[in-house]
This record gives structure tokens, sequence and C-alpha cells, in this order.
């Protein structure tokens, strides 16, 4: 592998990881009181989720990453999918219409906007994130596609 797909892969790792994990920062939930009416609709079932990811990076060939499974529990007053484990980032401006949850996402050296829409028991999501390398943007896009499989574990 020549040290630029070496670096090209590296870079994805990382940046897939700060995504699935929408960055590893548990989002506060408001006060009852302030909780907007919309955040109480969302046609999602409460627990544990199973999400598959799929990646895209410029200049990355197509097809390169294989898909990525994990699992994290989801519940009402915190819709967006992540893994926990990653730090340094932080969540903003999560909004929910109908069934869609958006947010973005600011970390170290990148930043990242994703969406995800509900479906009861199912979930299709995607989210876009610039980052720096080299004094230059490099983009990359997740994919997601998320199932609930049962109760959250203890």
């Amino acid at each position: 592998m020549t040290s630029t797909k070496g670096l090209l892969l590296l870079l994805v790792l990382l940046v897939s990881g700060l995504m699935i994990a929408g960055c590893g920062k548990k989002q506060e939930a408001p006060a009852p009181a302030e909780k907007p009416a919309a955040m109480k609709g969302v046609n999602m079932q409460e627990g544990k989720w199973e999400i598959t990811s799929t990646f895209e990076m410029q200049g990355m060939p197509a097809g390169m990453m294989k898909p990525q499974t994990f699992t994290t529990c989801l519940k009402q007053n915190d819709y967006v999918p992540k893994d926990e484990g990653q730090k340094d980032c932080s969540m903003k401006d999560v909004k929910v219409d109908g069934n869609t949850v958006t947010w973005e996402v600011v970390c170290k050296g990148s930043s990242g906007k994703g969406t995800v829409t509900y479906a009861g028991s199912t979930f299709d999501g995607a989210m876009d994130t610039i980052m720096k390398e080299g004094g230059k943007d490099m983009t990359a896009r997740m994919t997601m596609k998320g199932r609930h499989i049962g109760p959250c574990d203890k």
C-alpha cells in the first residue's frame, strides 16, 4: 500500500469513528418544560439498535471501505446514533422535524452535519464531514441504516 493510500485509509478510519460516534458527547436533554412538541412524536422505538454504515471519501475508490456495523441504545430524548468511544467533540443544533432528526458536530480539525429519518423500527440516515489534511479540506460521507433489535443493555 502506498503512503498516500495508507494516509487515506487512516483518515477514513478516524473520520468514520468520529461520525459513527457522533463524537461521543452525550447531548443533554432539555428540561421537560422546554422540550419542543415535535420531539414527542418521533416514530422511533426506544431500545437497542443495530446500525450499518458505509463510507465514501473524496479521492478514495468507491467500495474500498467495507460496511461497518455497531449497536447503540437510542431513547426518545437521544435520537442521534453514536458509538460511545470518541471524545473531544461537541454536538450542537440538534433539531427534530416530524420523524427526521438533524444535527451538527464539531471536533478538533473536523466538522459535520447529519440527518436520520425514523420509521418505527428502522431508519435511514447520512452524515457529511469536512476535515483539514495538509492544509486542504477533505470530505467524507457516511450513509447509515438502522434497525431496532430489542431492549437496551442494563
